[in-house]
């Protein structure tokens, strides 16, 4: 650069400069000298209060000096300590007139800031100075780097021209260029609306013949902004010229001898695997070539490709290199083949035998990627019976293999693989590696198996028996959308219904049916009990199978089985007064749901009008054909896992709240004598907390003017939905009211509404929270409340009753034995003695104790020598990873050994934190 005039004498910079800065060596050399963190603390902050001092020179401060201290900044900010110095110092370096300085400015901007600082706008004229085509080339570079990594819409909409400037200039050098891509990616990516295409397409394209590493920023970038079109179509016409020269440059990449001079490129022998792997991947995004040229260029640079791999690789990364531009040229066949633009077949076929010997390799990524590519290939027309030769393969890795991420993946091959033919050997296959399968995997196999038995039923009886099975096995992990969908099938199908009412009545007969299977039971025989009504099976015994199960039943189920027996009054009127009986203990239930449907079902079995009885309790009418819900649920999921198909920006998930009917009462209305007496209001006392831990709805804080209720909905999910009721006692109104719940990184909570709003005097609103768990906690969240009441701001805390245990679920039904041979297998405890309140009835207390923990209750009964005083309870801890949204299930056991005063509860689990929160919790709930 100095022989050709590019650099002045004083812009060059010595190897040495950064060494030669002593007292930055010095400082670094003490930091790791340091013996634990505090000695390091206290040397940092020693380091910042003389940095302050020194800095506090303003401009008196020399060059050298401020650019030392300003590394040292960077240094300390890199180990991990806020830094609240240093910022405009380093903005002053990057306008400066030295490449020294404005090397150590934009590098230290380009870590230490980001989009969104304000101090971003402040630099940009800067910036632009230094994208000025008149601008020595290193410093270009700087200013291109640093855009490259922190900036945001601001800076794209102030320098896409000069970036686009230095980017089709035919006097700037590589390195500027390939620079100049890139940052020209992340200024499109930022703002695509900004970027004039036109203006960057031809020249960017024409980059692609050109050397090697300018062509692999150029194709990077054609990449982004035919992706962003690909999603948002139309293509533009100009970037279709890419495809010709993204072939051209292939086909040299490929065959031998094709990149003379350029060896630096190659990587274990390949030819620069990289730039393979982003050509293939841009080729993606268009249709095959319709010049025949063209098309036989890239038929025999994929055909070279495949046939690379006739001889296994010993060296990894060789191997590695190869098999990543394999893969995608594999990719680049089954897009065409997809869209039926594929003209030679061979390389299909051949594509599927190399997949064959992929998925028999030991490597377990190049297993991993052979089964990935494998389900994708299954889909196109006419490769499922090459596919199918590898069965007993796939079987094997489902079943055997260590690594779960390739046993989804053999669940994916095998789910795509299913047909007429194998359905039912592959269906019983699943069943089977049900019992063994991680719980993180059995969500999704419980749907793909639900989908396969309907999608290739002979028969629906058949149907029905998986249906059931899959309710034994994992009933947990069978969502709604599966047993409404049951109950769609028999409901539509009339010569069904008699064997599904016979099947569920059987079932019910057992006590180890789950909850999901008694909701379907409940619903079928409520529908057509009249259909299996005879003389060995009467009315009276359909009602005592489900009747049996209410008590242990949750109240959704409760409720359902209510109406069923409602609807089975009608059906058989001569039982009608002792079912009528029965409906009438619930009138009274806690449960505002099960106590309305109590109190109208009664009302109706107790009228003497039949003709009202068979109105209300006709049979139900056909539902809508709505099998596409959970094949959408699959098809959502391999979105969301591999990207394909996904709209750009922020998904929004919606959470809509399901809305209740009824409104809980939270005060009740009393007259104020003396309005202009003076208020004093309180935060919530710990008996009102303690009260509220282990119910479902109640008071939060009861007060002479302010009244706040609750109604919950937890153990159901890692969600948690609450409405709170904020009654008005006075007549004054409550202004300007607004909830504030403290942070925390295991939970999210959102308000609705979010911001505030006024409770009108001797009035009553609501507001919904839900909470979502990313990890076991015990410390509870901490609700604020301010709001305006006779002109003066009043504050109040609330304590919610949100824990580890409102996010526990039932876990699968567990006899003794198989928890007695759990338990001894987990080694993380953790155990304690709670003082409690003296226990009078001990059966009433351990169903306390089940029904707050949400867990299921295992029958010890001749496992331990007194059952009586020993309660054991598996459960499943449910959460949802922050950020990526990935559902998290941890199982745990615990044990009771429970005294008149006093019990010991022990917890086990494969997380010892988990354990202690568990322990926490419940000495909140039950300490006396």
């Amino acid at each position: 650069f100095l022989s050709a005039g590019y650099l002045k004498p004083h812009l060059i910079v010595p190897l040495t400069a950064m060494t030669q800065m002593r007292g930055l060596t010095n400082f670094i050399s003490d930091i790791r000298r340091c013996q634990n963190k505090k000695d390091e603390k206290n040397r940092v902050l020693k380091e910042l209060s003389n940095i302050r001092g020194k800095f506090a020179k303003g401009p008196k401060l020399d060059s050298y000096s401020r650019r030392k201290y300003t590394w040292k900044l960077l240094y300390i900010y890199i180990l991990g300590y806020d830094i609240d110095i240093g910022h405009v110092e380093a903005m002053h370096l990057i306008s400066a007139k030295t490449y020294t300085e404005k090397k150590t400015g934009y590098t230290v901007c380009s870590v230490m800031f980001n989009e969104k600082d304000e101090l971003m706008t402040m630099i940009t004229q800067s910036v632009k100075h230094d994208l000025n085509k008149e601008s020595l080339e290193p410093v270009q570079c700087l200013a291109l780097s640093m855009v490259a990594n922190v900036g945001g819409r601001t800076m794209s909409d102030a320098l896409w021209k000069d970036v686009c400037n230095l980017l089709t200039s035919g006097t700037s050098r590589s390195t500027v260029r390939k620079k100049a891509s890139l940052c020209m990616l992340k200024l499109f990516r930022k703002a695509p609306e900004n970027i004039e295409i036109e203006a960057v397409a031809a020249k960017v394209i024409a980059m692609v013949g050109d050397e090697l590493g300018v062509a692999t920023c150029a194709v990077q970038l054609l990449i982004g902004i035919v992706g962003h079109y690909y999603i948002r179509p139309p293509i533009p016409a100009i970037l279709f010229e890419a495809v010709p020269k993204c072939i051209k440059l292939l086909q040299k990449l490929v065959s031998r001898g094709g990149a003379r001079g350029q060896e630096e490129y190659y990587y274990y022998g390949t030819l620069c695997p990289w730039l393979q792997i982003k050509c293939l991947r841009l080729l993606q995004f268009f249709p095959a070539p319709k010049d025949m040229n063209d098309y036989k260029r890239l038929e025999e640079s994929l055909r070279r490709i495949l046939e690379q791999d006739k001889k296994g690789d010993r060296k990894k990364n060789k191997s590695n290199a190869k098999h990543a531009v394999l893969f995608e040229s594999i990719n680049l066949i089954i897009h065409y083949a997809q869209n039926e633009e594929l003209m030679n077949r061979e390389l299909l076929m051949k594509s599927a035998s190399l997949l064959g010997r992929f998925v028999a390799l030991k490597e377990a990524s190049i297993r991993y990627m052979g089964l990935d590519t494998m389900a994708r290939l299954a889909k196109v027309d006419g490769t499922l019976d090459k596919i199918k030769e590898q069965l007993t393969t796939i079987q094997y890795s489902l079943h055997k293999d260590l690594d779960i991420s390739i046993r989804k993946r053999a669940l994916d091959m095998l789910y795509v693989m299913c047909d007429e033919t194998n359905a039912p050997k592959i269906i019983q296959e699943l069943l089977v590696f049900m019992r063994s399968a991680d719980y993180n995997i059995r969500e999704e196999l419980v749907l793909k198996i639900a989908i396969l038995a309907e999608k290739f039923a002979t028969d629906l009886r058949w149907y029905i028996d998986i249906i059931l099975k899959l309710i034994t096995v994992a009933g947990n992990y069978v969502s709604e959308d599966i047993w409404y969908r049951v109950i769609q099938i028999v409901t539509n199908t009339e010569n069904l219904q008699k064997y599904a009412a016979l099947t569920m009545f059987k079932a019910l007969k057992s006590d180890t049916i789950h909850e999901n299977g008694i909701k379907v039971a409940g619903y079928i025989l409520g529908e057509f009990s009249d259909r299996i009504i005879t003389e060995k099976t009467t009315g009276a015994d359909i009602f005592k199978a489900m009747h049996r199960h209410f008590s242990t039943s949750s109240m959704p189920t409760q409720a359902i089985l209510l109406s069923s027996y409602a609807k089975l009054a009608n059906a058989s009127p001569e039982h009608r007064h002792k079912i009528a009986s029965i409906l009438a203990s619930y009138r009274e239930h806690a449960d505002i749901e099960i106590q309305q449907r109590a109190c109208e079902y009664t009302a109706l079995a107790e009228s003497k009008d039949q003709e009202l009885m068979e109105t209300v309790f006709d049979f139900m009418p056909p539902f809508e054909n709505d099998s596409a819900k959970l094949i959408k649920k699959v098809e959502d999921a391999e979105i969301k896992r591999t990207g394909v198909g996904a709209n750009e920006g922020e998904a929004k998930d919606e959470d809509e709240d399901e809305e209740e009917d009824d409104e809980e009462e939270a005060s009740e209305e009393e007259e104020d004598d003396d309005e202009d007496e003076e208020v004093e209001f309180r935060n919530q006392t710990a008996e009102e907390f303690k009260t509220i831990m282990t119910a479902s709805s109640g008071y939060l804080l009861k007060h002479e003017v302010l009244q706040i209720g609750v109604k919950m909905m937890a153990g159901v999910s890692h969600d948690m939905k609450m409405k709170i009721f904020y009654g008005n006692k006075s007549s004054s109104d409550l202004e300007d009211l607004k909830a504030i719940v403290t942070t925390n990184p295991a939970w999210t909570i959102k308000l609705s509404p979010s911001e505030g709003f006024t409770v009108p005097g001797k009035k009553q609103e609501s507001q919904f929270l839900l909470a979502t768990a990313h990890r076991p906690f015990s410390k509870p969240p901490v609700m604020g409340l301010q709001f305006t009441f006779n002109g003066e701001v009043q504050r109040v805390k609330i304590k919610l009753p949100i824990f580890t245990t409102q996010f526990i679920t039932s876990n699968d039904e567990m006899s003794g034995s198989d928890y007695l041979n759990k338990w001894k297998s987990l080694e993380k405890e953790a155990k304690t003695i709670v003082n409690c309140d003296p226990i009078d009835d001990m059966e009433t207390f351990k169903k306390g104790i089940v029904k707050s923990l949400h867990c299921s209750e295992v029958d010890m009964t001749g496992i331990v020598s007194n059952p009586q005083n020993i309660l054991c309870l598996c459960g499943m801890f449910e959460a949802s990873r922050a950020g990526s949204g990935e559902s998290i299930k941890l199982p745990f056991l615990a044990r009771f050994q429970l005294k008149s005063e006093m019990f010991q509860v022990s917890v086990r689990s494969s997380v010892g934190a988990m354990n202690q929160d568990i322990i926490d919790c419940v000495k909140m709930m039950y300490s006396a």
